[in-house]
């Protein structure tokens, strides 16, 4: 009963409120039969006839200048507390997230990652994993050496690594896997996705459109001066049906997010996004919030 009730309420620091049946506790039950299948759930007494799942974007979303603001951070947590689920939806690793989300004291429900080619539990176990064919991501590799001296990030299925430019320079930040050099880019394996890294803003545009032009077994996205490039078919918004339909007892979903790489999820789910988002994104939204907070409160 630990297992199933306190343990968890503790985990996520609501065992002052859930976790045990005692007065002055939220009413939060699960009922299920003999089978453990799901009768219905209560949430502070009234039934729930469904989950909530709000999906969100990480930087320039939830990360700003920065840092996660603590408006934010409680909302989210009181988001939690309620019964609903959390989900971040980011071109980033695990590697270079978790341990920012750390730093504050709490964790999503599932992390969506590299743009929707990962998706992890909030313990950071995989759940999915979508790579690029791994010739076709050696060639994309070969051919991004051959344009500048900019050298590339290199997701795998366990770390993010940088690889070096012929000249041995490269304007990725630091990476959790460390560096290589341009003659072990051979070597390379279970490669998720690849980022590219300028401030010329045209110059990535310019890009991924050439990418996928070269490479149609790839999608390309363009997002301010980072370019993400994942297996075709792989989308933030394919990342989030997939949870509907692994968990479905998820009955509602929306989604926020600023950039081209959130286009397709804030399509599909009546989404929201901030008021710095990108034009063409903002175009696509059914709300514009100066928050995740703001977004949270009006789902």
């Amino acid at each position: 009963m630990l297992m199933t009730s306190f343990n968890p309420a503790h985990y996520i620091h609501a065992d002052d409120c859930k976790g045990s049946i005692r007065p002055g506790m939220d009413a939060d039950l699960t009922i299920m039969d003999q089978n453990l299948d799901l009768i219905c759930v209560y949430c502070r007494g009234k039934e729930n006839t469904g989950m909530k799942c709000a999906v969100s974007d990480f930087d320039r979303t939830l990360y700003v200048e920065r840092m996660i603001g603590e408006e934010d951070k409680n909302a989210v947590l009181n988001w939690q507390k309620s019964g609903n689920l959390f989900v971040i939806a980011t071109g980033r690793n695990l590697g270079t997230i978790k341990p920012i989300f750390e730093s504050y004291g709490f964790s999503p429900d599932f992390w969506i990652l590299n743009n929707g080619a990962m998706i992890a539990d909030r313990d950071g176990k995989t759940l999915f994993t979508k790579l690029i064919p791994r010739e076709t991501a050696l060639a994309v590799l070969r051919y991004l050496q051959s344009i500048n001296d900019d050298g590339s990030g290199v997701s795998l299925t366990d770390r993010k690594v940088c690889l070096l430019s012929e000249k041995g320079t490269s304007t990725q930040k630091a990476c959790d896997g460390g560096t290589i050099t341009a003659d072990q880019l051979e070597s390379l394996d279970n490669i998720v996705q690849i980022h590219r890294r300028n401030l010329d803003l045209k110059h990535i545009k310019d890009l991924c459109k050439d990418i996928e032009e070269r490479f149609p077994e790839v999608s390309a996205y363009a997002n301010l001066w980072n370019g993400d490039i994942v297996a075709r078919g792989v989308d933030k918004a394919v990342a989030v049906k997939w949870l509907k339909e692994h968990f479905p007892q998820i009955e509602k979903i929306r989604c926020i997010g600023d950039s081209v790489n959130d286009l397709g999820m804030v399509r599909a789910y009546q989404g929201a996004v901030p008021d710095v988002a990108d034009p063409e994104i903002k175009k696509e939204a059914t709300q514009i919030v100066k928050s995740v907070a703001e977004f949270l409160e009006n789902f």
